[in-house]
């Protein structure tokens, strides 16, 4: 069953095999406060505005709306997308608060060492809970449920969607709420939980999973 998935889902997954490796490949040649640094050179008007929008593709309350939302297209689809949401959330929150709970926020870190750092209008500088990055992880599961379900074999589609979760993660470094490290984790969370969790919805064969909320209401209101 996974094994089918490795090949259906082979753009976004050789995708995301490139942008690990190249990040870790980043990450041995300078540390997490060099790349902090050169991102943060990099700001522009437009890119401020677009990151801080965009960034609210990884943030659970909307995934969580659109995942029900989705329920009126495809039950399975809601099911799955909100169910792997919430697991692979859990798996972060717990990662931030209990296993790398001294891990900050580029904002307390850069403050310590004397640094600044960009802060984008309307967006707080944290200092708390960095590892792993929240967001990415919630982004990645999401992107990647959606990649599955609504992309299939389309190599196009799933790039896209692999873009628009990589662009939320690079959203949390821009906007410095993360560093390169904690988004690089979160990504391998989010992905990890979704083929965790994939056997489970793409297992059940009941035909009401398959169908639009709306049409069962209403059928059963005949």
């Amino acid at each position: 069953m996974l094994t089918e998935l490795l090949k259906k889902q082979k753009a976004f997954l050789t995708a995301f095999v490139i942008w690990i490796v190249l990040s870790v490949i980043l990450l041995l040649l300078a540390d997490k406060i060099y790349w902090q640094q050169f991102f943060d050179a990099r700001h522009s008007l437009t890119f401020d505005y677009f990151f801080k929008y965009f960034t609210w593709f990884g943030d659970g309350l909307l995934i969580a709306i659109l995942s029900i939302l989705f329920a009126f297209y495809r039950i399975r689809l809601a099911l799955f997308s909100l169910t792997t949401y919430l697991v692979s959330g859990l798996f972060a929150q717990l990662l931030k608060r209990f296993v790398f709970d001294d891990v900050n926020r580029p904002g307390y870190v850069f403050d310590q060492i004397n640094l600044e750092l960009t802060q984008v209008l309307n967006v707080g500088l944290k200092s708390y809970h960095s590892f792993p990055s929240g967001h990415t992880t919630s982004a990645f599961a999401f992107f990647f449920v959606l990649s599955i379900m609504l992309a299939g074999k389309n190599q196009w589609g799933q790039l896209l969607f692999f873009a628009a979760a990589f662009l939320v993660g690079f959203s949390r470094v821009y906007l410095n709420l993360h560093f390169v490290n904690d988004v690089v984790m979160g990504s391998l969370l989010g992905v990890l939980t979704t083929f965790l969790m994939y056997p489970l919805f793409s297992g059940f064969k009941a035909q009401w999973l398959d169908k639009p909320l709306g049409s069962i209401i209403f059928s059963k209101k005949r």
